[in-house]
């Protein structure tokens, strides 16, 4: 009898296990990053779900509050049919883009179609910095600076007396 409980407990565990997989978006998905400061870029469920609405579920583990999207987009079809003759530009998509979130917070994300769940991401949004915290180094004029310019100033003198010296000469015709 424990032997049939340890087998309905592990059925159960797989009846709800998660069927596909999701991800942010990186470098390897053609993208710089997937990561900002107020929004995550994921990946889209695969074309086996075409026509079906898609419902993201995430959590701020910061506040401990979850919340759910429901209808966000539908998972476009596996094959792409298009006119491609004269300057037509083909785009697909790659990702969806989750906004409004806070920066440098961590989230776990996961998307729902029906009954079947993707695998949960945990990620952290990027921390912006104060823009009064960022160090501007040293702020006033450098030393060569100075030279320089004075340098460049006085040969600029020197080139001006010499132009107006040549030009009131007399001629020796």
């Amino acid at each position: 009898m424990l032997a049939v409980l340890l087998i309905m407990g592990g059925l159960v565990s797989l009846i709800h296990a998660q069927d596909f997989p999701l991800s942010v978006l990186s470098g390897e998905n053609a993208v710089i990053t997937g990561r900002f400061f107020d929004s995550l870029l994921l990946s889209l469920p695969p074309c086996t779900y075409a026509g079906k609405n898609v419902d993201l579920e995430y959590q701020d583990y910061n506040n401990n509050k979850s919340y759910i999207l429901t209808n966000i987009f539908m998972v476009s079809s596996c094959v792409y049919i298009g006119d491609m003759q004269g300057s037509t530009a083909v785009s697909r998509n790659i990702g969806y883009q989750l906004m409004n979130l806070t920066n440098g917070t961590q989230y776990k994300i996961n998307y729902k179609i029906g009954v079947n769940k993707s695998t949960s991401v945990i990620v952290y949004t990027r921390t912006a910095v104060n823009y009064r915290d960022v160090d501007l180094g040293f702020t006033g004029r450098s030393a060569a600076m100075v030279v320089i310019t004075s340098i460049l100033s006085v040969a600029m003198f020197v080139l001006l007396i010499g132009i107006i010296i040549v030009l009131l000469s007399p001629s020796e015709e």
